[in-house]
């Protein structure tokens, strides 16, 4: 065996069992989807996920070029008070379990209850309508907790009026940092520009973090195939199958958000500037990547099914090659030994001298020229 397999075979731990069954215990709870809202009238305010303990949250950034205010933490009578003072006002809202609250704001905004409905029904899938008065948009949110190594789903619902972007998330912690910080800046074009292009800004967080997690997804595969060629353990087989499950609800995520982006970007939306729409263009193509590389690791996670058939198959066949190898040998020998065990008194080498090392001598003649045969038509 050469450094290589033994470095496969000498893997830590964490990779071999703690990381797939980790991952596994997150697939399981991801995209669970529920039927609360079944047989109630539409714009029903219910929320059907399962995070019943994020606290209510609302932080509000109100910026221009040369000016920023960050405030953590605000009531809902300042969140549905925004003055109209020129300056760009994104309220981000975490906690949709409190349904009461997310009800008081939608109603205050004059947010229609079927957006609202829509807001609070986390298994939606992605989607854009634009009612006039404000746009609303809802996509999937993937991020890949590094600690427990999850796969992490989230919906995160978008309201955009002309000076005030709203975005509703079930938890706290989100893809949003980064434009945060260009906010906190204010270098580039993020403060000059409107709320469309920090709408534009948001969405392309949300469409990166998908390459994040489908790169672990190439990494954890990259693993798999490795001790597939070397061990061929009936687990990574099972977690093959369990990946090739979540890379189908990653795709739901991902090809609802391509139709999304691409009325952004090409409907006539008096929100959405015209400047703004080539940034837009930008992140359809990125979704478009995105969806490839689903398919193909999706197209992947196939092949290494059959290279695990195959692998099992190639070690079958050597435990059959090796079976068959001793029962060639042993057939002739089984025949000699027959041969000389049985109960007749007149057989010559009964008597004679050197009849016990004359059997042994054919014995191990047979088996090294059968072994002799096998060797030379390289069978062995």
């Amino acid at each position: 065996m050469d450094r290589f397999a033994k470095k496969i075979i000498n893997l830590p731990k964490r990779l071999l069992v703690e990381e797939p069954l980790n991952l596994y215990s997150g697939i399981r709870g991801m995209f669970r989807e529920s039927s609360k809202i079944a047989g109630l009238p539409p714009g029903s305010a219910v929320y059907t996920g399962v995070r019943k303990d994020t606290p209510f949250n609302i932080d509000l950034f109100t910026y221009r070029e040369n000016h920023l205010e960050e405030r953590i933490n605000i009531s809902i009578e300042e969140a549905t008070n925004m003055p109209n003072d020129g300056n760009f006002h994104w309220l981000n809202i975490e906690g949709l379990n409190h349904v009461d609250n997310i009800k008081t704001i939608c109603e205050s905004l004059g947010i229609h209850p079927l957006n609202m409905e829509d807001i609070l029904s986390v298994g939606q899938r992605p989607q854009i309508e634009d009612t006039g008065s404000y746009l609303f948009i809802s996509t999937k949110m993937l991020q890949f907790d590094e600690k427990k190594n999850k796969t992490i789903n989230e919906q995160v619902s978008f309201i955009l009026f002309e000076n005030l972007l709203i975005t509703f998330q079930e938890r706290k912690g989100d893809t949003f940092e980064a434009v945060r910080n260009r906010l906190r800046a204010g270098k580039g074009r993020i403060r000059k520009e409107g709320l469309d292009y920090l709408l534009y800004a948001l969405v392309d967080t949300v469409v990166d973090h998908y390459f994040i997690v489908l790169e672990k997804f190439g990494d954890i595969l990259e693993e798999i195939e490795e001790r597939i060629m070397f061990l061929g353990q009936k687990r990574d087989f099972d977690l093959l199958y369990t990946l090739k499950r979540e890379l189908i609800h990653i795709r739901r995520s991902v090809w609802p958000l391509r139709e999304v982006i691409s009325k952004l970007e090409r409907d006539e939306i008096k929100l959405i500037r015209k400047q703004t729409r080539i940034f837009i263009r930008d992140v359809y193509e990125h979704t478009i990547q995105a969806i490839d590389s689903v398919e193909t690791y999706r197209d992947f996670i196939s092949s290494l099914g059959d290279l695990y058939q195959s692998v099992i198959s190639n070690k079958l066949n050597q435990v059959m090659k090796t079976l068959t190898i001793f029962s060639v040998v042993f057939i002739p020998l089984t025949f000699i030994a027959g041969v000389y065990g049985i109960n007749f008194e007149n057989v010559p080498e009964f008597k004679w001298e050197y009849g016990y090392a004359y059997f042994w001598s054919l014995i191990i003649g047979f088996a090294l020229v059968t072994l002799a045969v096998f060797k030379y038509k390289r069978w062995m």
